[in-house]
């Protein structure tokens, strides 16, 4: 046999000794040149994290599909306000601070004309406000629940965006009842064209005729973002709620100031602000020491905050803001 003749049969023996101790190559396998693809349970090498998923998406019991919810409070204390609360053993049935009807000021967590029904779950204690890159958030914490261990009332966060004392913005959950975050009785609502406030911003005007928080831009889920607001009772503090809206609401302001309100049928989105739409004899008075208002009477029910600066920080000037230290 000639000698290429030899080398070319030792060459194709090992060869078919080699093909028949390789696995068969099957139709998912990689192509010969190309990469191995990565298993299905490991990350790719260099490629970026993925992110946190704020809250697993939702369909709500309307069928809306959620695919954005708020997480946990951001950490940190964020901006924190203090409100008076009138229960006490020596003030029943009235509020000797807080309430100033003419300021668009209330502490007025009792019923109507006899002031002999306190309603704990109406009486805010504190607030703390956050904002993350995506949200901004409502810690509320009230004086307790009903007699049902309930929070029945309305609770809303008031923005205004012009930092001018005229609302641009209302956030408000009626009855919330689940300690995950639920769009279900959430609304918000603007001030399309500018008559919150009136004349005499944040003061009473003697005759209001706006409409108040007259465009609904999202309820329970409905709106041109399903995921836009959301409210939850807190799970470690019986007495405290949450609520969280999109940053994207705020319309590209990055400053603003927030306020709290809690109330009952008094906090009527269309009758903003308040104390522009009744005469002081109408609303009453907290307060029996102003005896030509005393009690509280067409506005009962209802509590509410100073407004806290957000993103900047205030000269103490801007219209219902906080006092140093609130």
């Amino acid at each position: 046999m000639k000698p290429m003749t030899v080398l070319f049969s030792v060459a194709l023996v090992a060869t078919l000794a080699l093909a028949a101790c390789s696995p068969q190559v099957t139709p998912e396998a990689a192509q010969p040149g190309a990469p191995a693809a990565p298993a299905a349970t490991e990350a790719q090498v260099g490629a970026p994290p993925a992110a946190a998923p704020e809250a697993s998406p939702t369909v709500g019991p309307s069928g809306i599909q959620h695919a954005t919810a708020p997480g946990g409070l951001p950490e940190g204390k964020g901006k924190f306000l203090v409100d008076q609360s009138t229960v006490s053993s020596l003030n029943k049935g009235r509020a000797l601070v807080g309430d100033r009807f003419t300021l668009g000021k209330f502490e007025r967590p009792y019923n109507a004309n006899t002031m002999d029904v306190y309603l704990p779950y109406l009486d805010i204690v504190s607030a703390n406000l956050y904002q993350d890159a995506t949200w901004v958030y409502a810690r509320i914490t009230l004086v307790g629940r009903d007699s049902n261990n309930a929070l029945p009332g309305k609770y809303a966060i008031e923005v205004d965006k012009g930092m001018d004392g005229h609302g641009d913005l209302l956030v408000l959950v009626a009855h919330p009842s689940s300690t995950d975050w639920s769009t279900d009785g959430v609304q918000v609502l603007k001030d399309s064209n500018h008559d919150v406030g009136g004349e005499n911003i944040v003061n009473a005007d003697s005759q209001g005729n706006g409409n108040g928080y007259e465009t609904v831009v999202f309820d329970s889920g409905t709106g041109n973002d399903p995921d836009a607001a959301w409210a939850r009772l807190s799970g470690s503090d019986p007495n405290s709620l949450e609520m969280a809206f999109k940053v994207s609401l705020l319309e590209g302001d990055s400053k603003y100031l927030a306020g709290i309100w809690a109330g009952n049928d008094a906090l009527n989105p269309a009758l903003f602000d308040l104390n522009d739409h009744y005469t002081h004899e109408q609303a009453g008075e907290a307060n029996p020491e102003m005896a030509n208002f005393y009690p509280i009477k067409g506005l009962s029910e209802l509590d509410n905050t100073c407004r806290q600066a957000m993103g900047f920080v205030p000269t103490g000037q801007e219209p219902a803001l906080c006092s140093q230290g609130q």
